[in-house]
């Protein structure tokens, strides 16, 4: 039996009075069936061969080569053209199929050939050249294709996203065909419209002596958005580039040159070429899952990834005005910083403090990753509010979702408060199974201390030393780290304030000594308290652990007294200390109460209480529990998403694997510096402590580095007693890439400040 070549070279060579020495098969897209050979006759000659089995694709075909063979004597380089029989026929029949001998374009693909700015400026003044010349071409066939690779119709990708493998993967994708929906979508059937190529990538652009040949393969051509053309030349020829952005300028100067784009649609294309990007890999997320991964399908992949990536880091204004700068376009304008700071100075009050001896102005933000007006690209190494990340589209997306179909106040059923609090009590031990809900971790506080004092019906709370717990009145009255600093009036009545049992600076190495002493302090007091707060790792104290055994000993002393025990998770909650979801088990305790908060929405506001039954039970004394936003439908929503993120995309698990990455790179540091004290803290909540020759708190240097790490592009904070702690808390995307680059930065300003 012969086999499909044999087939196919003896009907070339019937039909066309030719002699064929050699067939190869070409790869080919597995989305369409059209077969396709080169084939070289005994005089040396090539042509190309393609066979269309789908009568769809063979329309699609015959419109494609009438189209071509109209526009081709006004291109100053070849396409493919059809070779018509001696009847004048431009395909054959071919079995129950049609079939079509084309010319071959000699030259190497420009994938494979040195990409010089001369030749990537000529590639953009032939795209331009032939997108002038479609323009006079019109098409109800190409106008009615509805193709999923046409970045106008990005959301048929949309279901794919599930079946890409990598969680950090699946978010990129989703966050850039987000963007797409939001700010394309809704324009797009603005802009100007012609037929185009459709998928210019560097397989399908012939080069010879660094000269553009020709164009090939217009299988994909549609009605399309013009734009769209550049933005898919653009995608392919940036992967693989060390610096995309720039090193895509002169195709985009080329294609402006020749065919002018407006300022919207060159402000459109950073989510164009995204786009473009998205579809790809979605469409190798489905064919690896269909096990049709083929060399050729596969081909961009690796290298479409790495550029994703890296686009993330980049300003997006950045990105925007270099593209701008290129075609001579006005540039996007931001309101000046210093306009920004004169007029927030004169509405708000001069208690408001700002990040930094020079402030930054913030325009936008993704996972990791912040920016400013000026173009720069911050690692963030401090928002822990944005627990899962900055502008995480499923947050974005649950917040719009909800508040479309209802927002309402707490005096009404709805099913996302009862769903979440199923949810997030499974997190806890099985006491503490009743939740409350109110806007911040503030109100959680002050709700705490309130459902304390009418359980024990006493007034006293004791308190750490450095302790923070809320800027209501009452948060600032339990708050050592308000009330015993420049502006605060000391302990209250009140108040019990405890030594921090910080086995580094405290007088005690073991949290047994601290809580002997704790319970001296509790004794002697003219009133047993009704409550102990405390944060399992001591924020504002300076990143402080509890010291071990501290809490067991004292828990067990409240437990036999009846005083209610509080743990404060707003900053240590949801996974962040990695080993633990909560601070308090790292303890191994479990308190009564526990405040939850800034992580909790992702930034959105909410937060919680979370109880016993009898302690909840106790609080319904007559008075009602009403709070007008806690726990709406949209915050819930919110909550429940962000659950599911750490879940899915197991941000517990890498926050324990890049804190313990960290801390040994931290540790690293530590021995070849001796400006650094202490390395400590847990997962991705982290403390540097400075301090001078002479052991004493060395404020100076730890100000010094953190705004020399602004200035070098990494967000920090200090904090601590004397503010010489570095804190650490990024969102829980944090990679062990980021902390190269934070240990990178961070040795050399030690070197330099040395």
């Amino acid at each position: 039996m012969k086999n499909k070549e044999q087939t196919t070279v003896e009907r070339i060579e019937n039909i066309f009075k030719i002699k064929i020495s050699k067939v190869k098969e070409l790869d080919g897209d597995v989305n369409y069936s059209n077969e396709k050979y080169v084939i070289e006759t005994i005089k040396g000659k090539k042509h190309i061969v393609k066979i269309f089995p789908e009568r769809d694709e063979w329309l699609l075909a015959k419109e494609e080569s009438i189209i071509l063979h109209q526009i081709s004597d006004k291109l100053s380089f070849q396409v493919p053209q059809n070779i018509p029989l001696p009847n004048g026929d431009l395909f054959f029949e071919y079995e129950k199929c049609k079939g079509k001998l084309l010319n071959y374009i000699e030259g190497d693909f420009i994938a494979s050939v040195p990409q010089s700015e001369n030749l990537l400026y000529s590639l953009g003044e032939k795209i331009a050249e032939l997108d002038i010349a479609l323009q006079t071409i019109e098409s109800p066939v190409l106008a009615s294709r509805k193709l999923f690779w046409d970045i106008q119709n990005a959301q048929m990708s949309e279901y794919k996203i599930e079946l890409i493998k990598e969680a950090e993967h699946q978010k990129l994708v989703r966050f850039y065909l987000d963007r797409f929906t939001q700010f394309v979508l809704p324009i797009q059937h603005t802009l100007r419209h012609t037929i185009i190529h459709g998928d210019l990538n560097d397989y399908n652009i012939l080069v010879k002596n660094d000269s553009i040949q020709g164009f090939l393969d217009f299988g994909d051509a549609t009605w399309s958005p013009m734009v769209n053309e550049i933005a898919i030349a653009m995608t392919y020829m940036m992967l693989g580039k060390n610096n995309p952005i720039d090193d895509i300028t002169p195709l985009l100067k080329g294609y402006h040159r020749i065919n002018p784009l407006s300022k919207q649609e060159v402000e459109l294309l950073p989510d164009l070429i995204t786009t473009r990007l998205c579809i790809s890999l979605c469409n190798s997320a489905e064919k690896k899952h269909l096990g049709q991964d083929t060399e050729y399908v596969l081909i961009s992949e690796k290298s479409g990834w790495e550029l994703l990536e890296k686009w993330a880091t980049i300003n997006p204004i950045k990105i925007k005005n270099t593209f701008l700068n290129t075609t001579g376009l006005d540039t996007v304008e931001q309101a000046s910083k210093q306009d920004v700071l004169q007029s927030r100075r004169s509405l708000t009050g001069k208690s408001l403090r700002l990040s930094y001896r020079e402030p930054i102005q913030m325009t936008s933000a993704l996972f990791q990753y912040m920016f400013d007006e000026e173009g720069n690209s911050y690692l963030d190494a401090y928002n822990n509010i944005s627990h899962v990340g900055h502008s995480h589209p499923l947050v974005s997306q649950a917040i719009s979702r909800q508040i479309r179909q209802l927002n309402t106040n707490t005096r009404y059923l709805y099913d996302s408060l009862t769903t979440y609090s199923t949810k997030l009590l499974k997190y806890f031990p099985s006491k503490l199974c009743k939740v409350f809900f109110v806007n911040s971790g503030s109100e959680a506080n002050d709700l705490a201390i309130r459902m304390a004092r009418t359980f024990t019906k006493r007034h006293k709370i004791a308190v750490l030393e450095h302790g923070y717990h809320g800027n209501t009145t009452l948060g600032i009255e339990i708050s050592s780290y308000k009330f015993d600093r420049k502006g605060g009036n000391g302990a209250s009545a009140n108040v019990i304030k405890l030594p921090l049992p910080d086995s580094f600076n405290g007088k005690y190495q073991t949290g047994l000594g601290f809580a002997d002493e704790a319970l001296q302090i509790l004794q002697k007091a003219s009133e047993k308290s009704c409550a102990f707060i405390s944060e399992p790792i001591s924020g504002c104290g300076g990143q402080v652990p509890l010291a071990n055994g501290y809490l067991q000993r004292l828990y067990t002393y409240f437990n036999n007294e009846g005083i209610v025990t509080i743990s404060d998770e707003v900053q240590t909650g949801f996974g962040r200390l990695g080993q633990w979801f909560w601070g308090f088990e790292m303890h191994g305790v479990v308190p009564d109460i526990v405040i939850l908060g800034k992580p909790m929405g992702n930034g959105h506001p909410i937060a919680a209480v979370v109880t016993t039954e009898v302690i909840a039970n106790s609080f319904a004394n007559g008075m009602e529990f009403f709070t007008s936003f806690g726990g709406n439908p949209v915050s819930c929503e919110v909550a429940s998403t962000v659950l599911d993120i750490i879940k899915n995309e197991n941000l517990q698990q890498n926050a324990k694997n890049v804190g313990n990455y960290f801390m040994e790179r931290l540790s690293e540091l530590k021995q070849k510096y001796a400006c650094i004290a202490d390395i400590r803290g847990k997962g991705l909540f982290l403390g540097i402590e400075f301090m001078t020759k002479d052991k004493k708190p060395d404020t100076d240097t730890a100000n010094w580095i953190k705004n020399q790490f602004k200035e070098n592009f990494v967000l920090t904070g200090t904090d601590g007693p004397y503010d010489s702690v570095i804190k650490i808390k990024p969102p829980l995307c944090f990679s062990k890439k980021n902390v190269d680059e934070f240990i990178r930065i961070f040795d050399e300003l030690i070197k330099k400040k040395s």
